[in-house]
């Protein structure tokens, strides 16, 4: 079969897309953008391979329910179009099999379905995935969900630890798995590939690169093994106090989360294996990037927890493609968005995309002016875009202004001397965003998921 792509004198075959996401992966921790730790080998088989590097890929969330549906549907305001559409899952013909397979709890929380999508399969849904919980536990983890965050909002987190070993063992405490591991949600990608025999476009979504860091490996590839106790309790600490993190501390950190995008990069060779070996390698387009990057303090806070600083919007991004991108180099300085993935993929499989994306495909060099929503950090909405080169973040009636030239750490705010500047740049952003805040967190989500947001730290920001 065959079908026309940009031009009716040009045919193409359809393939198919594999779109993998990584959680909370900022691009300096990678090896491909000068990193001395080689954290992702995986991504050196797309560069090898005829593949591109884009430097200057950029969220369009700063964190997973907002970045995952811009994604999904090409729209600033995904998370609101993500159930009705479209989705690179409705966009593509019915002869392509659509599927997403993801491990993210609060992803799965807030959006029970992708419009468009022939598969869904998420985490919390997949209850064959956690053992068994008995009853005592359960009791004691109700009993330590009822002291810890009292404690914690009023700054006491080492009289909470004390509070958690005395009463409540970690035994008890820490007894549902947080998220499924990239071995795991390989297992269920190969599995959805071998049952395929028509052309597809699947997203998978691994969890491991998120808070807490290195949780699944069975030992550490930089930095001490420590147990899941330790791991969990230096996660809060860094998350509900982190100005008491040491040097010490932060480079611990730093040791479980690239060791946990090490651990994470196995299992994504595994998958690309599995393509080789099904000969769907080089008919098989790739593009691998993050929701989101990670902060280590540099803006005051860990995780990703902050205004749309460059810690946290900037992210890697590979594809390789069947032809080679020949009109690309390999490593692409101009800037992208994970808006423009959608109509990448809707393109690579020889059809337009839908009226209602606003991304525009990432082989086409134009100009592009990202727009980033999100923070927890802030109780009114805040939106961020890079242009000019600048870097303008709203926040209600509150505004930041970084030279990304001269201060990419975005170290020296020059809002209050370039109101001009300031202006210009507000007006390149929809009004509706400026009202629009995202809901955060459920409030109707089971006991377990319930946990698992907390060790993932969305319920212990204060």
């Amino acid at each position: 079969m065959t079908v026309h792509y940009f031009s009716p004198l040009f045919v193409l075959p359809v393939m198919n897309t594999l779109i993998i996401t990584l959680d909370a992966v900022r691009r300096d921790h990678l090896s491909q953008y000068g990193y001395e730790r080689d954290t992702l080998p995986a991504a050196d088989r797309l560069v090898e391979t005829g593949g591109v590097t884009f430097n200057q890929a950029i969220v369009n969330g700063t964190y997973t329910g907002i970045s995952l549906p811009s994604l999904l549907t090409s729209r600033h305001d995904g998370d609101r179009s993500i159930r009705s559409g479209p989705s690179i899952g409705s966009a593509l013909p019915d002869d392509v099999r659509t599927g997403a397979i993801h491990s993210n709890t609060f992803f799965a929380s807030k959006f029970n379905d992708i419009h468009g999508m022939d598969v869904y399969e998420d985490f919390v849904g997949q209850a064959s995935h956690d053992e068994a919980v008995p009853t005592t536990n359960k009791l004691a983890r109700r009993l330590f969900d009822t002291v810890r965050p009292v404690l914690q909002r009023t700054g006491l987190f080492e009289f909470a630890r004390t509070i958690q070993e005395g009463i409540v063992p970690a035994s008890l405490i820490h007894e549902v798995a947080v998220f499924e591991s990239a071995e795991t949600t390989t297992d269920r990608a190969l599995e959805f590939i071998r049952g395929t025999n028509e052309p597809f476009c699947l997203w998978v979504h691994y969890m491991d690169p998120h808070r807490p860091y290195a949780i699944n490996a069975d030992s550490p590839t930089y930095g001490p093994n420590l147990d899941r106790s330790d791991i969990l309790d230096l996660m809060a600490n860094a998350g509900v106090n982190p100005e008491t993190i040491d040097d010490n501390q932060r480079s611990l950190l730093i040791d479980l989360y690239d060791s946990a995008i090490r651990y994470t990069s196995e299992h994504i060779s595994r998958l690309f294996d599995g393509l080789v070996a099904g000969r769907l390698w080089d008919d098989t387009s790739v593009i691998l990037t993050a929701d989101h990057g990670e902060e280590f303090g540099e803006h005051g806070l860990y995780f990703h927890r902050n205004h749309p600083y460059d810690e946290l919007v900037r992210v890697p991004m590979f594809m390789k493609t069947p032809d080679g991108t020949p009109n690309l180099p390999s490593m692409v300085d101009e800037p992208r968005e994970l808006l423009d993935i959608a109509p990448t993929v809707c393109r690579l499989h020889g059809v337009e995309p839908p009226a209602g994306f606003l991304g525009t495909d990432l082989r086409k060099r134009t100009l592009r002016e990202p727009i980033t929503r999100g923070s927890f950090a802030s109780d009114v909405p805040v939106v961020a875009i890079r242009a000019d080169g600048y870097s303008y973040i709203d926040i209600g009636d509150d505004a930041e202004l970084y030279d990304l030239a001269i201060d990419p750490g975005e170290q020296n705010d020059m809002s209050s001397s370039n109101l001009d500047k300031l202006r210009d740049l507000r007006a390149k952003i929809p009004d509706r965003l400026f009202t629009e805040r995202d809901s955060g967190v459920p409030e109707e989500v089971t006991d377990d998921a319930r946990q698992r947001l907390e060790e993932l730290g969305y319920l212990d920001w204060v």
